[in-house]
């Protein structure tokens, strides 16, 4: 399994690139982030994602062990853009929040206001929830967003880190971009910016100037609400 690197304007979109040298697409492929950076501009913004990856041949669970598969993404091929994480059982979870390319599908439309690569965000507890069944999947629960999250104040350690990525909120007229952050156990985006649904219509998350919340209702001025599903091994 040769390493391939590649860079991008954020750390998705230099995943999208690393894929395309072996003619695979991110909705198709299997592979794991070796390493992942990012530069920032005066702001603290992120201008520029480099990452190296393992692409390889997806295989069935069966095969493997849980731990050979762990922070691999879509390992048997059939859970793009999925992770597979060791809580106390094994669990599918979508490596970053659902972006609106996988909202529409490949035969649908993003709307010109919107920038494919952008979360989906504004939606109510219940669109979220029948999107992620109407995918064979679910929303997190409150325990295993804990589990996700980590000990730690944030998912990386104990203080925001710029040199990680975003720190702070998104700024007014700024991109909602995903992969912003180098991964926790194949995880972008948790503790950056934005909040998740979970499956009790409650939301966790916070953006890494703050402490996190687990499972408060959403309230006004809140801020940016969106959500990535998680499955069973056994189902897709």
């Amino acid at each position: 399994m040769p390493l391939t690197s590649a860079m991008g304007v954020h750390v998705r979109h230099a995943v999208s690139r690393a894929l395309a040298t072996a003619n695979l697409s991110i909705e198709e492929a299997t592979w794991r982030v070796e390493s992942a950076r990012v530069w920032l501009t005066s702001g603290r913004r992120v201008a520029r994602g480099e990452v190296t990856l393992l692409i390889r041949k997806p295989r069935p669970l069966i095969s493997s062990e849980p731990h050979e598969l762990e922070g691999w993404v879509n390992p048997d091929g059939d859970h793009p853009e999925m992770v597979l994480v060791r809580l106390d059982d094994p669990l599918f979870v979508d490596c970053w929040p659902v972006s609106w390319s996988r909202w529409v599908g490949p035969e649908g439309r993003v709307p010109d206001s919107e920038d494919a690569s952008e979360p989906r965000l504004g939606l109510r507890h219940q669109e979220a929830a029948e999107w992620a069944a109407a995918h064979g999947r679910r929303l997190p629960t409150l325990a295993e967003f804990r589990a996700l999250w980590g000990a730690e104040r944030l998912p990386w350690g104990q203080h925001a880190d710029p040199g990680a990525g975003r720190v702070g909120p998104v700024r007014y007229g700024e991109r909602h971009e995903i992969g912003l952050y180098p991964p926790v156990r194949g995880l972008y985006d948790l503790g950056a910016w934005l909040w998740h649904w979970l499956d009790d219509a409650t939301v966790a998350g916070a953006v890494a100037e703050q402490d996190p919340v687990f499972g408060i209702r959403p309230a006004p001025g809140l801020g940016p609400i969106g959500f990535r599903t998680v499955a069973d091994p056994r189902t897709r």
